[in-house]
């Protein structure tokens, strides 16, 4: 017990110091330290990560005050060439466990960039495996995720798979290949290294989404990367009949259908991650299109601190999720990160004494302690239905995955009325608009006022890419004359664009929010039935920040850039 005593006061020290050496050099601010610090102690995660995480502060920064700890060097691989006679030394799936990159071969020594350089473990398999002495040296983790991406692949290339596959020729009289030879194709070997190939590439690089879609003359594979979608590669035609055949048997859907759209879902690992994958197909004119939605378990990290949130509207949202009963709703368009938060507040409320039910389509997650119900068009149950019974299992607390309709919306007025915390989701352009699309479904206003708590509203903008973000001077008074008030010490960065963002200047997302809590003044305006921008402008008087405002501000510490701001909520506005 001593011994871990010490330890963990001694590990305490070093992330400590970490911070001090960080303030001392300029790199962060006395404030981002005590917020890091709250951080780490409620949440055990390292102090350099966070702050990194807040955009306070680079991780090649953090990485070099470690390496000057530790005594040893920073290395960044993608700044130098890679000697692919010294990658070979340890291969991909080694490097990836690990988290290592062998950089350099000298006299029998062999040094290795690690994110974790002193996992004295992993520096003794690298020793076994090559046989060498090892030097470490330390690299951040985008820097090992952007090596990992140059490393040669040990396995057949895309291109030497293609050249495998058989080409197999329709039967004279035939429309289309048979059955059997589908599903015979879709077992062969070139076919599965084929799409097993896909799916590791789409994680790797961080891909939310890939669409195979037929064209007329080639099968163009799209991954949806930080919100946008990047093409990836053109495939001929030829495979695309084999290649649906088999996403189709991995998903357990019909190969015979091909007329009419179908679902399914299935699983895999990839480099020790647990990936679930949702399977959508479509009857297209060139033939069917397929999109895979990727849904990595091991990056999913539901605490409300790591939303995003402005701690003023932190406080704000858990004053109004601590109420006993009543109706938080989250708006925003699909895709914008409303699950992620209504998951985070359920995390932060989930306790052994109350009692946590929901309904969704589908459950993207697993939340250990809550019970999740899945309703989908076949399984002939409604999220209304499915509420109407949740009311008789003793619920304290109920999530919606999304109210679409009137009956659902009354259902839950109904469960928050008689003592229930309802969480859900709504489309709408901002917070306030969640109140009018509420009357436009026909909701009385005297019970929106009654149930609601509170309506916040998102939107999910890129973050700068950590190696390449460089400082930018925009138009102060164009800004002002646009977004209002400027942060006296605002500091703007843009992209350069380098091999770790893929030349986007941008590596990640992050929510920009604005929070409304329900007070009787916003009541006394519903009930009256007083138009949106009465609303807002009510909100914005009690303090409540916009947005535009809150991307404003964290464009001004560095995290995302005002243009991408503009971008997310003005394309959004344009598709009302």
């Amino acid at each position: 017990m001593a011994d871990k005593r010490t330890s963990t006061v001694t590990q305490g020290r070093r992330r400590q110091y970490l911070g001090e050496m960080l303030l001392q050099a300029g790199l962060i601010t006395k404030e981002q330290l005590d917020e890091a610090i709250a951080i780490h102690e409620a949440t055990g995660r390292r102090l350099g990560r966070i702050l990194v995480d807040m955009g306070a502060v680079p991780s090649a920064d953090v990485a070099r005050r470690i390496g000057e700890q530790l005594g040893i060097e920073f290395v960044e691989p993608s700044a130098q060439p890679l000697n692919e006679e010294v990658l070979r030394l340890v291969p991909l799936s080694v490097a990836r466990r690990l988290q290592a990159i062998p950089v350099a071969k000298d006299n029998g020594v062999l040094t290795v960039a690690m994110v974790d350089p002193l996992d004295i473990i992993a520096v003794d398999d690298l020793r076994r495996l090559t046989g060498l002495d090892v030097r470490t040296a330390i690299t951040t983790p985008e820097e090992f995720q952007a090596a990992v991406e140059r490393y040669p692949a040990l396995e057949a290339t895309m291109e030497q798979v293609l050249e495998d596959m058989p080409l197999v020729q329709v039967a004279p009289g035939e429309e289309e290949m048979s059955l059997e030879v589908l599903r015979r194709m879709a077992e062969e070997a070139p076919v599965v290294r084929l799409v097993s190939q896909m799916l590791d590439e789409a994680v790797r690089q961080r891909a939310s989404d890939v669409h195979i879609e037929r064209q007329q003359h080639s099968l163009r594979v799209r991954y949806r990367v930080d919100g946008l979608l990047m093409t990836k590669s053109q495939l001929p035609t030829r495979v695309h009949p084999q290649i649906v055949s088999r996403i189709k048997i991995l998903a357990n859907m019909d190969i015979a259908e091909r007329r009419a759209p179908q679902d399914g879902g299935f699983g895999f690992k990839s480099d020790s991650k647990q990936i679930d994958v949702r399977v959508s197909t479509i009857p297209a004119i060139f033939g069917e299109k397929v999109v895979m939605r990727l849904l990595d378990r091991s990056q999913a990290n539901y605490k409300l601190e790591a939303l995003g949130l402005a701690p003023k509207d932190q406080a704000r949202l858990l004053n109004v999720i601590e109420q006993p009963q009543g109706i938080f709703l989250v708006t925003g368009p699909t895709g914008s990160g409303k699950t992620t938060t209504l998951y985070a507040v359920l995390n932060r409320l989930n306790r052994e004494e109350v009692n946590v039910l929901t309904v969704e389509d589908p459950v993207e997650y697993q939340i250990p302690g809550i019970n999740q119900v899945q309703v989908s068009g076949r399984s002939k149950i409604s999220f209304a239905s499915t509420l109407r019974h949740f009311l008789r299992q003793d619920p304290d607390i109920i999530m919606v995955g999304e109210v679409r309709d009137e009956e659902t919306a009354r259902v839950a007025i109904q469960a928050a009325l008689t003592g229930h915390l309802v969480l859900s989701t709504l489309h709408a352009n901002d917070a306030l608009g969640g109140i009018t699309r509420l009357l436009d479904m026909g909701i009385e206003p005297y019970l929106i006022a009654s149930s609601l708590e509170g309506v916040a509203a998102q939107r999910l903008v890129r973050v700068l890419c950590p190696q390449c973000k460089e400082p930018d001077h925009p138009d102060l008074e164009e800004l002002r004359r646009r977004f209002g008030e400027i942060p006296a010490d605002a500091t703007f960065y843009r992209g350069r664009g380098c091999t770790f963002c893929n030349y986007t200047g941008y590596r990640g997302r992050i929510a920009i929010f604005e929070v409304a809590p329900i007070d009787d003044e916003i009541r006394h305006l519903i009930v009256s039935r007083a138009p949106h921008h009465e609303l807002k402008n009510a909100a914005e008087a009690k303090g409540m920040t916009g947005m535009y405002q809150d991307g404003l501000l964290k464009a001004a510490r560095g995290i995302t850039t005002l243009s991408e701001v503009v971008r997310v909520i003005e394309a959004e506005r344009g598709t009302q």
